[in-house]
C-alpha cells in the first residue's frame, strides 16, 4: 500500500516553494552579479596597478637610455680616440672612460650602477670595475648573443637579465647591494655611421627595487617581473609565487600583450608587457581578498533570506490551516460514514469549491439511504421471483418423469427405436433448458448436436445420414452453447428436407494452429450463397435468422477474427466453416 500524503502537507509545500523559491532565486542572483561586478572592478584595480607600475619602470629604463644618448651624438671619444696599443695608453683611456661615465653621464644614478664597460671593436676593454681589464675575462657566449640583438636591432637599448651579462665580478667580500639587469648599447660615430663599441651597463638590485618594493597589490598581493625567457628579474617576498598553480599559470602567458585571468577559482592574475624592455610584469592577488566586500553583501543577503524564509513559513502555516480545516473535516464526517453511519451531514463552509463538496456529501448521503431503502425492496421482491422459479422448475422435471416412462414402457414392449428416440430427446430438452450457461466444452456442444441428428433421423427415417469427426483432444476446448445446432438445423431445412432420396451432412471439428475450425457440409439442392452472405450481415432480414444469431454470438463472446468464416459450394457440396479459439477448460 502506497503511503498517503495530508494535504495540509501538499498546501504546506507548495506554498513554501512559490515563496521561498523566487527569494532564493532572487538572492542568487543579487549575489552572482555583485560578485561579477565586485570581480571586474577587481580585476580593473589589479591591471591599473601593474600598468602604472609597468609605466614607472619604462619611465626608469628610458631614462638610463637617455644618458647614454650624449655618447652617440659626440663627435670625439676622448677615452677612445688614442692609441690602446701599450698598458699605460690603456690605463689612461680607461681614466678617462670612467672620469666620463661617472661624472658626465651617470652622476645622478651612481647608487643603481654596479658597473659601466666598454668594449671596442679591437676588443679592447674599458671597465669601472678594476677586476676587469681583458677581453678574455668576458663571457663570450653573452658577448656574442648580445652582438647578435644589436645586428637585429642597432639603435635600440637591449636589458639583459644578471645571468647574460657579459661579466660576473667576483666580490671578495658579501654586500648587501648586488648585480641585477644589463643594459647595452651599439656607439656609432653619428657621422660616419662608423661603429666605436658596445657600452654594457650594470646596475644592481636598488634600481628596480628602489621603485619597485612600495607597489601594493591589495593587501596580501605581489608583483614579479619576468624576461622573454621567463626568467625571474625582480620578485616581491612572497609565497604566492611558489605555488606551482600560480607558476604554471605565469609560464604560459602569452609572450606580449596584458590582460587579467583567474587561477583556480582562488587568485587574480593579471600581466602587463613592457615595450622598452619586453620584460612581462605580472601581479597575483587572492581572490577572496578582492571579493572580501562582497561576502559582507552575501551574509546581509542570507538574513534576509532567513527572516523571509521564516515570514513566509509562519504565513503559510495561517494559509493552509484556513485552506486545509474544512477539508480535513470532511475527511472526518466522511470516515464516520463508511463505518455505515449514514446520518452524517456536512456543515457549509465559507469557501465556495468547499462547500460545494461538503454540499455533494450530504446529497451523496440522502442517496444512499434512499438507495439502501431500494434495494432492500429489489432483494425482496428477487426472494419472491426466486420462489416462483422453483415452483416452474416443477415442469421440467415433470417433462423428464414423462420420457422416462415412455421409454421404460417402449423397452419393455421391445420397440427399441422408440426408446432410441425417447433417450436422445431428454437429452436433448436437458442440454436446451440449461443453455443459460456462457461457455460449455466442445465435446457437450457435439454430443448435443449428435442428439438432434438421431431425432431427425427417426424424423426422416433413411433420408438422412450423418457423421461427426473430432479427436479427443479437442473434448475439453470452450465454446458457446448452442452454436452448432442453428447451422445443422438450417442444413437439413434449406437443403436435405427437399431432396426426394435424402442427403449426407457431416461435421468435421479440427485444429490450425491457436484456432479451431468447425466444418459443416451437406449435399442438399444448390444455394444462393452471395445472398446467405448478404443476409448473415442483415439484421432487418428474416431469413437465416440462426446463422446471424451464431454469428453475432460468438464475435461478442470471441472477437471479431472469430464466428462464420466461410460459406461456399465445395465438390458439389454446401460447406459452412466455424472458427473459434483454441481456449482449453484447464485454462
Amino acid at each position: 500500500m502506497s503511503r498517503t500524503v495530508s494535504i495540509r502537507t501538499i498546501l504546506l509545500t507548495a506554498i513554501l516553494f512559490l515563496m521561498i523559491f523566487p527569494l532564493v532565486v532572487i538572492t542568487l542572483i543579487t549575489y552572482q552579479k555583485q560578485n561579477d561586478l565586485f570581480q571586474n572592478q577587481a580585476s580593473q584595480f589589479v591591471q591599473q596597478s601593474v600598468a602604472q607600475t609597468k609605466s614607472t619602470l619604462d619611465t626608469n629604463l628610458n631614462e638610463i637610455d637617455r644618458l647614454t644618448w650624449s655618447l652617440l651624438y659626440q663627435q670625439s671619444l676622448e677615452f677612445i680616440d688614442a692609441p690602446l696599443d701599450t698598458t699605460y695608453q690603456l690605463n689612461e683611456a680607461n681614466r678617462k672612460f670612467k672620469e666620463k661615465v661617472y661624472s658626465d653621464l651617470f652622476s645622478g644614478k651612481l647608487n643603481h650602477i654596479r658597473t659601466i664597460s666598454f668594449v671596442t671593436p679591437d676588443r679592447f676593454v674599458l671597465s669601472t670595475d678594476s677586476s676587469l681589464s681583458h677581453y678574455n675575462q668576458l663571457d663570450r657566449n653573452n658577448y656574442s648573443y648580445i652582438v647578435n640583438q644589436f645586428n637585429e636591432e642597432p639603435l635600440k637599448m637591449h636589458w639583459l637579465n644578471n645571468s647574460q651579462a657579459i661579466y660576473q665580478s667576483k666580490a671578495g667580500f658579501n654586500t648587501p647591494v648586488h648585480a641585477s639587469v644589463t643594459a647595452a648599447r651599439r656607439i656609432v660615430d653619428s657621422n660616419t655611421a662608423e661603429l666605436r663599441g658596445y657600452l654594457f651597463i650594470q646596475l644592481n638590485d636598488l634600481f628596480l627595487d628602489e621603485y619597485l618594493r612600495s607597489v601594493r597589490i591589495g593587501l596580501t598581493g605581489s608583483l614579479q617581473i619576468t624576461d622573454h625567457f621567463g626568467e625571474v628579474i625582480y620578485s616581491q617576498s612572497s609565497d604566492l609565487f611558489n605555488n606551482p598553480k600560480i607558476t604554471s599559470a605565469i609560464q604560459e602567458l602569452p609572450s606580449f600583450g596584458s590582460g587579467t585571468i583567474t587561477v583556480d577559482g582562488k587568485w587574480l592574475l593579471s600581466y602587463d608587457t613592457s615595450a622598452v624592455s619586453n620584460w612581462k610584469l605580472t601581479a597575483v592577488v587572492p581572490l577572496n581578498e578582492v571579493l572580501g566586500p562582497n561576502q559582507q553583501i552575501l551574509k546581509v543577503l542570507l538574513i534576509m533570506a532567513g527572516l523571509g524564509a521564516i515570514v513566509s513559513f509562519v504565513v503559510a502555516l495561517l494559509f493552509t490551516a484556513v485552506l486545509s480545516k474544512p477539508v480535513i473535516g470532511l475527511a472526518k464526517v466522511m470516515s464516520v460514514a463508511s463505518i455505515d453511519n449514514l446520518n452524517v451531514r456536512e456543515q457549509m463552509s465559507s469557501i465556495r469549491e468547499i462547500s460545494i463538496l461538503q454540499r455533494n456529501f450530504n446529497r451523496l448521503m440522502d442517496r444512499t439511504q434512499q438507495l439502501l431503502i431500494e434495494n432492500e425492496n429489489a432483494q425482496k421482491q428477487k426472494g419472491d421471483a426466486q420462489l416462483k422459479t422453483l415452483q416452474m422448475q416443477i415442469q421440467p422435471h415433470f417433462l423428464y418423469n414423462t420420457l422416462d416412462t415412455i421409454y421404460w414402457m417402449s423397452k419393455k414392449h421391445g420397440a427399441e427405436p422408440i426408446s432410441k428416440l425417447v433417450t436422445a430427446l431428454g437429452k436433448f430438452f436437458r442440454f436446451t433448458l440449461n443453455s443459460s450457461l456462457e461457455r460449455v466444452t466442445l465435446e457437450r456442444e457435439v454430443g448435443h448436436v449428435e442428439n438432434y441428428l438421431r431425432i431427425l433421423a427417426f424424423r426422416y427415417r433413411d433420408k438422412l445420414d450423418y457423421r461427426i469427426t473430432m479427436g479427443p483432444e479437442l473434448n475439453d476446448v470452450w465454446t458457446m452453447p448452442l452454436i452448432l445446432q442453428p447451422i445443422v438445423e438450417n442444413a437439413i431445412e434449406h437443403g436435405i428436407a427437399k431432396l426426394k432420396n435424402g442427403g449426407h451432412i457431416s461435421l468435421d471439428i479440427y485444429r490450425s494452429g491457436h484456432e479451431v475450425l468447425i466444418d459443416i457440409a451437406n449435399d442438399g439442392h444448390d444455394t444462393d450463397l452471395s445472398r446467405m452472405k448478404q443476409l448473415l450481415e442483415d439484421e432487418k432480414q428474416s431469413e437465416h435468422v440462426g446463422l446471424r444469431n451464431v454469428q453475432q454470438r460468438i464475435q461478442l463472446s470471441f472477437g471479431e477474427a472469430f464466428g462464420i468464416r466461410l460459406i461456399d459450394r465445395v465438390n458439389g457440396r454446401t460447406l459452412v466453416r466455424l472458427c473459434i479459439p483454441l481456449h482449453r477448460e484447464s485454462d
